[in-house]
C-alpha cells in the first residue's frame, strides 16, 4: 500500500459527489479507488493512499446509511413508474422487491465511496490530511 501522496487540486462540491457516484476515489479521481472487487474492499486508495475513514471509526454507519437511502429512492421511482404506466398491483409489488433483495448489494461499493465524498464535502479536509501526513479528528 502507497503512503499518502499529497492532494494539490482538491476537487469541488460536484466533482466529489460525482466521483463518488461512479465508485472512484474522492481525493484522487481514480477509478480503483478502495474496491478489489466488487465486494471486497481495502483501506487505502491504491493511487493516492489515503484512506476512506478519515478518523472515523463509525464511517461504516454513514455508507449503511446512504446505501438505504440509494435503495429507497430506487424502489420508490420504480414505484412510481410502474404506477404511471398503469401496470398491474402485482407488477409493482414485483419490482419492489425484486429491487429490495438486489439494490443493496447494486450499490455496496456506490454507497462507500458516495460517503467518503459527502464526508469531504461536510467536512472539508485539513491541510494535514490534503499533504497526507495527518489524519481527521472529530
Amino acid at each position: 500500500m502507497p503512503a499518502p501522496t499529497p492532494i494539490t487540486d482538491f476537487a469541488g462540491g460536484a466533482k466529489l459527489l460525482w466521483r463518488g457516484l461512479t465508485r472512484r476515489c474522492a481525493w484522487c479521481g481514480d477509478h480503483t479507488a478502495y474496491f478489489l472487487g466488487w465486494f471486497k474492499r481495502q483501506e487505502r486508495c491504491r493511487r493516492c493512499g489515503h484512506g476512506y475513514r478519515r478518523g472515523d471509526v463509525a464511517f461504516e454507519l454513514g455508507a449503511v446509511t446512504a446505501n438505504i437511502i440509494l435503495t429507497f429512492s430506487a424502489i420508490l421511482i420504480s414505484i412510481l413508474v410502474t404506477v404511471l404506466l398503469g401496470l398491474d398491483v402485482m407488477v409493482v409489488v414485483f419490482v419492489g422487491a425484486a429491487l429490495a433483495l438486489i439494490a443493496p448489494a447494486v450499490f455496496y461499493p456506490l454507497s462507500f465511496t458516495l460517503w467518503q465524498a459527502i464526508d469531504l464535502l461536510m467536512r472539508p479536509p485539513t491541510p494535514a490530511e490534503l499533504a497526507g501526513t495527518g489524519d481527521a479528528k472529530l
